[in-house]
């Protein structure tokens, strides 16, 4: 399916979608209790669909295009639920526990879904825009490897151009710098990298310096700008995988809570 025909057919199912709630939004005039009782299972049934994109997530002989697919029906169904909720609701306040929590719930599943829209638009683009990109699992072993590279050039300055100018910087700054990940705020926020001040420090340091050092400088200068780029790749990547987290723990515990809120409207009009 090209994508050109895949738009049509999300418009097609939005337009069906919307006129089957503006069928049951009708259907309230006459009967209110039926219009609660279809909306809620229908809300149910649209929950049920949407979990199970996490599950599909996890199975990996899915192809790419069909993914791609997969997660625009998942974002198209899950703002479809808010119509269906405010259908369900009506104008009412909850005013029972489990109706308490299942709106609190509702409503922590739909903002942390948006929000997680908005991250995924805003930060994907920013990853685009980086450079190349790297696997999140294999960022630790690439900052070890750069530590273990910028304690081999200090050690050289040291050995071979008897000089403790960067041994000093080393100690003073660039182990701190190159131990963790730093600065995530400034990362999230804005597209400055945090590794400017330090490559500053450091140009301030060589001025006077021979050409040994100078050199040695050059290289430190490539590995403070490779271990700052792996600290933005951790921060971006990271912040998507764990906002999931949040969401997933969250939309399960609300279908959860759904089906046993189904369980006792069931019993309730049955008695």
């Amino acid at each position: 399916m090209t994508f050109v025909s895949r738009h049509w057919v999300a418009i097609a199912t939005w337009i069906l979608l919307i006129l089957l709630l503006a069928c049951l939004y009708a259907a309230s005039v006459v009967s209110p209790y039926r219009t609660r009782f279809l909306s809620g299972w229908l809300l149910f049934i649209f929950l049920l669909v949407l979990i199970m994109y996490n599950l599909r997530t996890r199975l990996r002989f899915f192809a790419p295009e069909a993914s791609i697919d997969w997660f625009r029906f998942h974002v198209f169904a899950g703002l479809l639920t808010l119509a269906l909720f405010v259908l369900h609701i009506g104008l009412h306040v909850p005013n029972g526990l489990l109706d308490v929590a299942l709106t609190l719930l509702y409503a922590a599943c739909a903002v942390s879904g948006i929000a997680g829209l908005i991250l995924l638009h805003v930060l994907s683009r920013r990853l685009s825009m980086g450079g190349e990109s790297v696997s999140f699992e294999r960022i630790p072993i690439m900052r070890e490897r750069l530590r273990e590279k910028v304690e081999d050039v200090v050690e050289r300055t040291v050995s071979e151009d008897h000089s403790i100018v960067f041994a000093d910087f080393h100690e003073r700054q660039l182990a701190s710098f190159l131990d963790r990940p730093r600065n995530y705020w400034s990362d999230l926020f804005s597209s400055t990298r945090s590794g400017d001040a330090l490559l500053t420090d450091l140009e301030a340091l060589v001025r006077g310096l021979g050409v040994k050092e100078r050199e040695r400088a050059e290289e430190l200068r490539d590995l403070i700008r490779a271990k700052d780029d792996l600290d933005y790749q951790q921060t971006l990547q990271g912040t998507l995988k764990y906002w999931l987290f949040i969401h997933v723990p969250v939309a399960y515990g609300l279908l959860i809570l759904s089906f046993v809120h189904a369980i006792v409207i069931s019993v309730y009009t049955t008695g």
